[in-house]
Order: C-alpha cells, then structure tokens, then sequence
C-alpha cells in the first residue's frame, strides 16, 4: 500500500551543530506535532565529526518515529551540497530549507503556507531584524546581495536568508542542476528558477542573529562573488538548460 502523500518536507543541513542542535530539533519536533498536515523532517549530514548525528538520531526516533529521514555525505563538502541533497529526496508537496542555528523559527513555516497557491512556485524569507549582526557580517552580506542581483538580474531582496520554500515540481528541477556547495548555491538556484520561468513570492521573516556561525564572512564574500562569473559561465556553457 502506498504512504500517504507529504504536505510539508523541512530540510535541515547538520554540520558538527552537537551544542546547540538538541534545542533547535526539539522546537522543529514540537512545531510539527501539533499539525494536522503530513510532514517529514530531513536532515542531511555534512560530514560531521562530532556527536550530531548520534544526538539528532536518538532525539527523532524517540520522538518522530517514521516521520524522519538521515542522509549523510561521506565528507564535507558545504552547505550547498548538503541542501542539494536534501531537497532532491524530500518526498513532500512544498519543500521548506531552514538553518540549524535557529535565527528564524520554525513557526514561520505558517504564515508561509497562507500563502501557498498556484499562483508561485518558491517562497523566500526576507529578513526582519530582531538582534543586530556584526557590522562585519552585515556589510559584506549586503554587499553580496547586491552583486548578485546585479549581474544575475535576480531582484530578489534577500537571496542569502536559509529559509526557503519550494514547489516539489519545481524543486527537482532546480535543484539537480546545482553546481556550486558554498554560499553561492542561493543565488545559482535562483538564477536556474528564473531562467525557467519559476515564480517566486518573498514573504517577511522574524530574524536573529545566534552566533556560532561557521561561515568566514570575508573569505567567502570573495569566493562567492567569483562564482557570480562562475554561474554567468555555466549558463553561457548551457549547463542550466
């Protein structure tokens, strides 16, 4: 007999998150299982060294019986990566993608499915700011938003922000044409939507800044901003096609 059919997959990208990740799984567990609608949670492994999948294993099975699935990388390879393979064996209707550092919550999951018709295919959370960021942190995100818009002609207002919804249809799609595992992997999945002709609605998020971020602002910023040529390349190359 076939399972009933998913409503809503939570893709969660783990990367050695053993001190914080039994906090932010129990709110996903508790959001969930007070629905009414059918989900799945999806974590994905980055190749973690610590207890994480140990934790996030024991936590879910005592909690989430059948309603959860492991997928692990044998190294880590990025976040992009991570999330690539999470949303391309998600099972679910809409497919969300949020961060392990819990800076938007869980519960963002319903104003976003208010939303919900055939009139868009992704949904993206624009960021309200509840705790500042770090100058740093702020100025070279800005920035990288807007680079990315300009040369992928995007217009999107908040490309970077890890919570992220997307028509399961459409999710396949974009996904597997995926090139990049660092930062950039965003604004290459936005590009792939657009060139298809994707709908995409941005809706306003609570947002804090958490900390414990594993991300080198500035090494990054550079790298990224060399993969902006990199995702014009590929499309010249018709590698989106």
């Amino acid at each position: 007999m076939d399972k009933d059919p998913i409503f809503i997959s939570v893709v969660i990208p783990v990367y050695n998150e053993q001190n914080r990740i039994h906090s932010f799984l129990s709110s996903v567990i508790e959001y969930v299982r007070k629905k009414d609608f059918s989900y799945e949670i999806v974590i994905v492994d980055d190749g973690s060294s610590d207890d994480t999948v140990i934790m996030v294993e024991s936590l879910l099975k005592e909690k989430l019986s059948g309603k959860y699935k492991i997928l692990k990388l044998p190294v880590n390879l990025g976040k992009g990566a991570a999330i690539k393979k999470g949303m391309l064996e998600a099972a679910g209707e809409y497919i969300f993608f949020l961060d392990a550092d819990g800076s938007t919550s869980i519960k963002e999951i319903d104003s976003f499915i208010s939303h919900f018709s055939s009139r868009f295919d992704i949904f993206i959370a624009t960021r309200t700011i509840k705790h500042k960021a770090p100058f740093k942190r702020k100025i070279f995100g800005y920035g990288y938003i807007y680079l990315a818009n300009f040369m992928l002609q995007l217009s999107v207002p908040d490309i970077t922000c890890g919570f992220k919804c997307y028509r399961q249809r459409c999710a396949h799609e974009i996904f597997s044409r995926q090139t990049l595992n660092n930062w950039s992997f965003d604004a290459e999945d936005l590009f792939i939507a657009r060139k298809h002709g994707y709908r995409i609605k941005t809706l306003p998020v609570k947002w804090k800044h958490t900390g414990g971020s594993k991300v080198k602002v500035l090494k990054n910023v550079f790298a990224c901003g060399l993969d902006l040529f990199r995702i014009r390349f590929y499309d010249i190359k018709g590698m989106y096609s």
